[in-house]
């Protein structure tokens, strides 16, 4: 398929397997049949093959046709920023080249890897940057406008971005030139060792094999005729190195060297990890399997004395015990409580290590002691800290309330939270006290472990720390806490089942989500989930923005753990299953990315659980403070009583709280009453000073303002109904938790359906009028979008017979955008004004046309 094919022209695809998820079925079986024509899709499906279980267990979700729409989170900065950069580079016509070699000075004995005039011109070029901000405003203004919404400036954004190029591009070189340096210095060091007749011939044939070493790397990163597929092939690396867009190979990887055999074929190269699995895979002492050939990681490739990455690799933090926040230090001694849960913190880890890329040697066995030491693996502890914005943590809260009103869980979802990772020893040392590992700080090799007494050492210098390795992460993420008392057996169970069912939900893979039990899997007190695919699915945050999302999860839950989610009835095992489950099986908990959880899963602690979640609520604070004191903090900074009944009337309908109160935009020089600043909306409640003729032209100038940077504007005027135009607006306020108590001696609604509570007091009088005449229906407005964002309303849908009219009200400052928005949508589209007295006669004659 990848070969050049014209796929217009197939008829047939042929897979070898059935791909993980509908999306991907969709997707590689719909090559053929394009243009109209008949296809056949066969594949061949294979009971054992851990691939192929989604067709086994959800056959019609498979072959439906029906796929859910693609998700990626937009408001990723890094996401956009590196599209901005690729756009530059198409703009530049700057050549990369092969290998880096082409794109720095690697000449001389002393190379300064310093960028080639031809890069520095190529970057310097103004016209450049110029063609490429139009590009990139046309590409992505909308994206960029609202992840600088509400109070920042697109185009300064931009712009601060294409300023940052020389710098962005020179430090996306850092790692290369670390390991070109290392490798380098490694070959002149060893040179003169051999070159030395004072030295033993023993170290002498030992510089051999290290110079053989450090020359073939100096190959491997400087090898121009290299494969694309090659770690070093330029365009490949400045993606991984986040410069350049590049979904399908991780971001910031660690590489280990592998150094080739003995025999005529074998060839050295560099083997590449994402962070989260080389801390792992990469650790002290670890043996990596590869190609036939047993390797121990025996070194770390240390940073060259004077470095720009030699003084950064050893820091200094403290992880609370309690929730698992993660709370870095610089010289200061450090909080004594911590900043999420306000619990006692520990003392501080001052040995932590950031991971470095690593070397290895080929080891011919290894002993049943090392075995089993392999099996147990590493003691990895994973902590988090949320992004901050302005000195604002970057979070917003949620809580699932039952029916019966009882909070259920907090819910804290993190837009692009650090994630840490620690290696802190291996499972099976002695004292379980002592953490880490003992490294040469010098050469860079790690000291033989205590744990197998025949484990071989590598010659180590004077200068031996004990460091905690460490790697760090950016992801989305939701910390989920059960205020009841649950076991280790039921969170653990808890965490399986949501994972599997927001899989099945938003049809990711196993690998586009992870979780983790924080603060550690022997205290199990929330339940991390985080998006683990590069750029992120944004699926994490649905879980706090959308009140239907959770339960509908908790729901799916329960199906995949064999329960009838409506009568809890114990359906004991997956459809076309052959034998009944007891506790967990690979159709409902058991996963490979979970066994060290196997002897804790058990699907009968779940309906407990789940089915209060399935029948409640989640309401959602905008800020990262629980929604009671959200609310406390909106009503103290209110300015008149008839903002604060606006507020409340908010949190009485349990609709979304505004992110803010009386907070200034400075870019539009306008304060609005409330502010929604995820969704960059204005919320203006109206008092009697705004009838007066000069205050109505002022606030008009305002709007306009604040719609010409983006954001939507709702006013709510002191005489008006308020319910009706905070229904209008469920993906702004969400949808009311209760129906709105009628007033007194209100008239009900019409049978045909029409309320005219549904509309502004000054219109009401003309959609009576209408909804008498004969055969017409009429409906409430709908919102009108333009990229993602709410415009406004329309007035109303009219019909009558086979005709519909979308009505617009001309008085409304929004009038033109919605009206035109509703025009390139192929709608009928009438603007009408509610004090001209020719309305009614107008929109039916309209329906007539």
């Amino acid at each position: 398929m990848e070969l050049g094919v014209d796929i217009s022209q197939l008829n047939v695809v042929n897979m070898r397997n059935v791909p993980p998820t509908p999306a991907n079925y969709a997707q590689r079986s719909g090559r053929a049949g394009r243009s109209g024509q008949p296809a056949f899709v066969f594949s061949y499906c294979s009971a054992g093959s851990p691939h192929d279980q989604y067709f086994f267990k959800r056959p019609e979700h498979m072959v439906a046709g029906a796929v859910t729409t693609p998700r990626l989170d937009l408001g990723n900065e890094d996401l956009i920023r590196a599209h901005v950069h690729a756009i530059w580079l198409s703009a530049s016509k700057l050549s990369l080249g092969s290998a880096l070699s082409e794109v720095l000075d690697v000449s001389g004995d002393t190379p300064t890897l310093r960028l080639l005039s031809k890069v520095t011109e190529a970057l310097g070029n103004l016209s450049a940057r110029e063609i490429a901000r139009a590009a990139a405003r046309d590409a992505l203004g909308e994206a960029i406008a609202d992840l600088v919404a509400p109070d920042g400036d697109p185009e300064h954004w931009l712009d601060r971005v294409l300023v940052q190029i020389p710098t962005s591009f020179d430090n996306a070189c850092r790692r290369w030139r670390g390991l070109y340096l290392a490798a380098l210095n490694q070959s002149k060091r060893q040179q003169r060792i051999i070159l030395d007749p004072s030295r033993d011939p023993k170290d002498r044939e030992s510089a051999k094999r290290l110079r053989a070493e450090a020359e073939a790397q100096l190959r491997l990163l400087l090898e121009t005729s290299a494969s694309t597929h090659s770690d070093f092939y330029s365009y490949r690396y400045f993606a991984s190195e986040g410069f350049l867009p590049g979904y399908n190979f991780p971001r910031l990887p660690l590489s280990a060297f592998l150094p080739g055999r003995r025999q005529k074929h074998g060839k050295d190269e560099f083997l590449t990890r994402p962070r989260f699995l080389a801390i792992s895979e990469f650790g002290p002492r670890s043996i990596i399997y590869h190609e036939g050939s047993r390797y121990v990681i025996n070194k770390v490739i240390l940073p060259v004395e004077g470095d720009e990455n030699s003084t950064s690799i050893k820091r200094r933090a403290i992880q609370c015990e309690s929730c698992g926040y993660i709370h870095p230090l610089e010289d200061e001694p450090g909080p004594d409580l911590c900043e999420s849960c306000r619990a006692k913190l520990p003392p501080a880890y001052d040995n932590l290590f950031r991971m470095q890329n690593v070397a290895t040697r080929r080891r011919d066995r290894i002993n049943s002691d090392e075995e089993e030491r392999f099996r147990l693996g590493y003691e990895l502890k994973t902590g988090v800290r949320f992004a901050s914005r302005g000195g604002v943590v970057s979070a917003r809260q949620a809580e699932v309330v039952g029916e019966d009103g009882e909070t259920l869980a907090s819910l804290v979802y993190g837009h692009a939270a650090t994630l840490w990772r620690m290696n802190l020893g291996w499972r099976r040392r002695k004292d379980k006290d002592q953490t880490g590992y003992v490294l040469d700080i010098e050469r860079g090799y790690w000291a033989k472990s205590q744990v197998v007494e025949d484990d071989p050492d590598d010659p180590l210098s004077a200068r031996v720390e004990r460091v905690v390795p460490y790697v760090e992460d950016t992801r989305n993420c939701i910390l989920i806490r059960p205020t009841q008392e649950l076991d280790a057996a039921q969170m653990a169970s808890l965490e399986a089942a949501l994972k599997t069912a927001i899989q099945v939900q938003f049809q990711l893979e196993d690998r586009e989500l992870a979780t983790e039990a924080l603060p550690s899997s022997d205290d199990r007190q929330h339940i991390l989930l985080y998006e683990a695919s590069e750029g992120g699915a944004g699926v994490l945050r649905r879980l706090v923005e959308d009140p239907a999302v959770l339960p509908a999860v908790a729901r799916m839950a329960l199906e995949i753990g064999h329960f009838d989610p409506d009568t809890g009835e114990d359906q004991r095992r997956a459809k076309g299953a052959r034998e009944d489950c007891e506790a967990a099986c690979y159709d409902c908990l058991l996963s490979y990315y979970n066994q060290r959880d196997h002897r804790l899963l058990d699907r009968q602690l779940l309906p407990g659980v789940l089915q209060r979640w399935m029948r409640a609520a989640v309401r959602t604070s905008p800020a990262p403070i629980p929604r009671d004191d959200q609310l406390t903090r909106l009503l103290n900074l209110c300015q008149s009583e008839i903002e604060r009944r606006w507020i409340q009337l908010v949190d009485r309908l349990q609709l979304r709280l505004p992110s803010d109160a009386q907070r200034l935009i400075e870019s539009c020089g306008v304060r609005p009453d409330f502010l929604y600043r995820d969704d960059g909306a204005a919320i203006f409640v109206d008092g009697p000073s705004h009838d007066s003729p000069d205050q109505r032209t002022k606030d008009d100038q305002q709007q306009d303002r604040l719609e010409d940077h983006g954001l939507t504007v709702i006013r709510f005027h002191h005489a008006g109904e308020w319910e009706p135009i905070l229904r209008r607006y469920p993906t702004l306020f969400g949808v009311p938790a209760t129906a709105p108590e009628p007033a007194a001696g209100a008239e009900p609604p019409a049978a045909d359906g029409f309320d005219p509570a549904d509309f502004d007091l000054a219109w009401r009088p003309t959609m009576a009028l209408l909804a008498a005449a004969d055969g017409v229906t009429i409906e409430p407005g709908n919102e009108v979008m333009r990229g993602g964002r709410v415009v406004d309303l329309d007035l109303a849908t009219v019909r009558r017979a086979n005709r519909a009219l979308r009505l617009v009200d001309d008085a409304r400052a929004s009038a033109d955008e919605v009206a035109n928005r509703l025009a390139e949508q192929g709608h009928r589209v009438l603007r009408a004004r509610a004090d001209e007295p020719d309305t009614v006669a107008r929109i039916l004659a309209a329906l007539e046309e």
